[in-house]
């Protein structure tokens, strides 16, 4: 693969919340994500196209260098500033993938299979929204334009073909079902959201559309509490009331995943005992865990985690592992497809460039003269084998392996039999200007 080929220049560095250490997923998670100043940032390493993928979850800069510019160390100082650190902190917490992995993680990404939360359909809008503004700040180019278009097609086609994108939502479906079980009636139930990830929106979005009354988001950052409580329509608490409102909440959804626990045992049985031992739903959707491990032994507190909703789900999808196999299928799939055509692509120039040639000669040879069709297609041919048929005597004297690679290759371009035909009535030693 050439250097110059931006596949051989594709870089995605970044970290995600899954393996971050637990004291750098608050500065680089907890705040909703400031792509304009990522953007800025990655602006002035001056790549040849890239863009920025901000997430609640993840950050990744997806990066075309130019040919012999070096910047994964610039990258991760970007993210070690994000998360006011030192790059030698995120040693072994991010990865980069290079080349044809890059663009796989990319279609991956897409198609939610490196989400926390197999399935969940945000993802795919991080993804457009992040080439969109990549396109207005002129970051993005022709390259990552094709790779876009190869991870919505992966993306859709994952959505479309496998189970995979009903996973998420069997999953929120089968939370609600188990709070049916509990409460019977929606109306008249209040809902209380830590924490503001992905499967946390989907959770509470469904339980909104089966009837809860009243929902409560709180986060430790006001500020992204209050701008998520304006976009769903909820309303919105300081973290330091968690305890009063925790008492007043019969279904309390937690997606956090800082690695400390945001609801502690001790916690959850005082707000019980001020409900007077009204059942409350806690499930955990946090990776790491949010709830602490033996709250669900307390009488009248029924906790679910992100395992106990799966094997709900999948009793009647048919399980991950299979649904995951086939979505994986369809990226290498899409992958092995984008590959292709930029290789046939690559081939283009030089294609154009041989049709301009034969043209040339074509009218070289209508306007040496009136010549009847049999003349002027022999002159023809023989115009346009002169130059290869020399050239392939050079080497044949110059280098014989070379030679033979190149008969090799005019045998598959032109689909020629193996031996060469006898009584061939071409004159190849010379260009004849006359018929």
């Amino acid at each position: 693969m050439s250097a110059d080929d931006p596949l051989n220049r594709l870089l995605v560095l970044g970290v995600n919340a899954r393996t971050v250490a637990t004291g750098l997923r608050d500065p680089l998670f907890a705040e909703e994500p400031d792509q304009p100043r990522l953007i800025a940032a990655l602006q002035t390493l001056d790549c040849e196209e890239g863009l920025v993928l901000a997430t609640c979850e993840r950050l990744e800069f997806v990066v075309v260098t130019r040919p012999g510019q070096r910047v994964a160390g610039q990258l991760l100082q970007l993210i070690a500033g994000a998360a006011g650190c030192a790059p030698a902190e995120l040693a072994g917490q991010s990865h980069c993938h290079l080349g044809e992995d890059a663009l796989r993680h990319l279609l991956a990404v897409a198609a939610s299979l490196e989400s926390q939360v197999l399935g969940e359909p945000q993802i795919l809008g991080q993804v457009k929204q992040s080439f969109r503004l990549a396109q207005e700040a002129g970051l993005s180019g022709p390259y990552l334009g094709a790779a876009a278009r190869a991870a919505f097609a992966a993306a859709k086609r994952v959505r479309r073909e496998t189970p995979i994108g009903q996973q998420a939502s069997s999953m929120t479906l089968a939370a609600v079902q188990v709070a049916r079980d509990l409460f019977g009636r929606f109306d008249g139930l209040n809902l209380l959201w830590l924490g503001l990830g992905e499967m946390g929106e989907m959770l509470s979005d469904d339980f909104a559309a089966a009837g809860v009354a009243r929902r409560l988001v709180m986060h430790r950052s006001m500020a992204r509490a209050e701008a998520v409580a304006r976009r769903l329509g909820c309303h919105v608490a300081p973290w330091e009331e968690l305890d009063l409102h925790l008492a007043d909440a019969d279904i309390v959804l937690s997606d956090a995943g800082t690695g400390r626990f945001c609801l502690l045992k001790q916690q959850v049985a005082a707000a019980l005992k001020r409900r007077r031992h009204r059942p409350v739903l806690l499930i955990d959707a946090g990776v790491p865990a949010d709830i602490e491990p033996g709250t669900g032994e307390l009488d009248d507190a029924f906790v679910y985690d992100l395992d106990d909703l799966e094997r709900l789900a999948s009793q009647q999808s048919g399980g991950r592992a299979a649904a995951s196999a086939l979505a994986w299928g369809i990226v290498e799939d899409e992958l092995a497809a984008f590959l292709r055509s930029q290789a046939e692509r690559s081939a283009t120039p030089s294609l154009v460039a041989l049709r301009r040639h034969f043209e040339a000669v074509r009218r070289e040879v209508l306007q040496g003269g009136e010549l009847d069709a049999q003349a002027a297609t022999r002159l023809l041919v023989n115009k346009l084998l002169h130059g290869p048929s020399e050239a392939l005597r050079r080497s044949v004297a110059e280098d014989p392996a070379l030679a033979a690679e190149l008969e090799e290759l005019i045998r598959r371009l032109f689909e020629l039999p193996e031996a060469a035909g006898d009584g061939d009535e071409l004159d190849l030693d010379r260009e004849r200007e006359e018929p």
